[in-house]
């Protein structure tokens, strides 16, 4: 037997009885009906008949006893045993957890994490400001409000909390003088600066030329590359084999791990003529292999690496391209940006978002959508060239 009883505006009691219990059988919780349908008696009827007979079964299958209170702070290490740990790359935790200490932490740390609110939450964020009263950076927002919303979601999937306050929370975005600002960061490169790159790096080390060659035509992620050993590429298939990455541990040191997601693991076909270049660096590499007198790599057959087998340090690419195009005055894109690049090469070929997708190895369409949804100076030239016909003085 199950009942609703109105506690006044849009609050509900949902009432069932445990039959697993003889003395106080009655298992009761407290619900908002969304204020989009409130106004309406058949709406909420009917919303409230559906979490009625969630709230029934749930009590009938003794879920329903009431969660242990806990504080913010006390509910943090389990999240992060129980889910961080399993979910995120140790650096990528030691990232979140300094945004958790720094920021969430102070604010809620000695709060129940069941009696946080929805309006508590968008006033923090809200209020959420540096030292010397200036805006944060949305980026950093959005490292805090991604932090916070893993926390609360776990704590809601565990049924500590009944209802999870950051549903209601507007994900940070930039205003309009930061997309202003954001517009005028060059972001990739176009096909004719491409051209102008692949020949300034002919300047660099072959190790080096091949790094950022391979990145703008494959779209790797920095560390992805500086993973990849000789097993790993393919000359049969013209491919080369994704399935790690070097990044940091969470004290900083550089470890070989896996890679950012389970869709970025695979074959990433590349033209013949990076390959057949491959292939002479890897001759090269093996005669200067067999003179190293002290081989620290052990087993290990990196592709790239800083002498003697050992893996760079993940930085070590940013801090090299970066030094490159300056020597050169070239544009400057970052690192990151040889990804988007590829990207926008496969846009000006025709590529759809579903092959851009799998190339580029995002879990979400939604992703590769967003960021290259915008038109690249190619295409958006081809379309004002089509109304050229409509020239009335011709």
């Amino acid at each position: 037997m199950a009942w609703t009883e109105h506690l006044g505006g849009n609050k509900y009691k949902l009432v069932a009885r445990d039959p697993s219990k003889v003395n106080k059988p009655k298992r009761s919780i407290s619900v908002d009906v969304p204020k989009e349908l409130v106004k309406s008696e058949r709406k909420t009827k009917h919303w409230l008949t559906l979490e009625l007979a969630k709230w029934a079964e749930k009590v009938e299958a003794g879920k329903a006893n009431k969660p242990e209170k806990v504080s913010f702070s006390d509910f943090v290490p389990i999240w992060k045993k129980g889910y961080a740990e399993k979910n995120m790359g140790k650096y990528t935790l030691k990232t979140n957890m300094w945004y958790i200490e720094s920021f969430l932490m102070p604010e809620f740390g000695n709060a129940g994490i069941e009696k946080i609110t929805t309006l508590q939450l968008v006033t923090f964020f809200a209020d959420l400001k540096r030292k010397d009263g200036k805006e944060y950076a949305t980026n950093t927002k959005l490292n805090i409000f991604k932090a916070a919303k893993s926390i609360f979601d776990a704590a809601f999937t565990w049924e500590v909390i009944t209802k999870n306050p950051i549903d209601g929370v507007q994900r940070p975005r930039p205003g309009k003088k930061e997309k202003k600002a954001m517009r005028s960061v060059k972001k990739s490169y176009s096909t004719t600066e491409v051209g102008t790159l692949l020949a300034a790096l002919y300047s660099l080390p072959d190790r080096w030329r091949l790094y950022f060659t391979g990145s703008m035509l494959g779209g790797f992620r920095r560390g992805e590359l500086l993973a990849i050993e000789w097993p790993d590429v393919g000359y049969d298939n013209q491919a080369i084999w994704i399935d790690k990455q070097i990044t940091f541990n969470e004290l900083g040191e550089k470890i070989e791990g896996e890679v950012k997601t389970e869709e970025s693991e695979g074959w990433i076909a590349m033209p013949k003529w990076y390959m057949d270049q491959l292939n002479d660096f890897e001759k090269e590499w093996r005669k200067e292999a067999a003179r190293c007198k002290e081989w620290k790599g052990e087993d290990k057959q990196y592709v790239f690496h800083s002498g003697q087998g050992v893996m760079y340090y993940p930085t070590t690419p940013t801090v090299t391209w970066r030094k490159f195009l300056k020597k050169h005055n070239l544009p400057h894109v970052k690192l990151h940006g040889l990804r988007h690049t590829a990207g926008m090469l496969l846009r000006e070929t025709g590529a759809d978002l579903k092959t851009m997708q799998e190339r580029l190895r995002h879990t979400k369409i939604g992703t590769t959508a967003d960021i290259y949804i915008h038109a690249s100076d190619i295409i958006s030239r081809e379309a004002a060239d089509r109304l050229e016909s409509l020239d009335p003085n011709r």
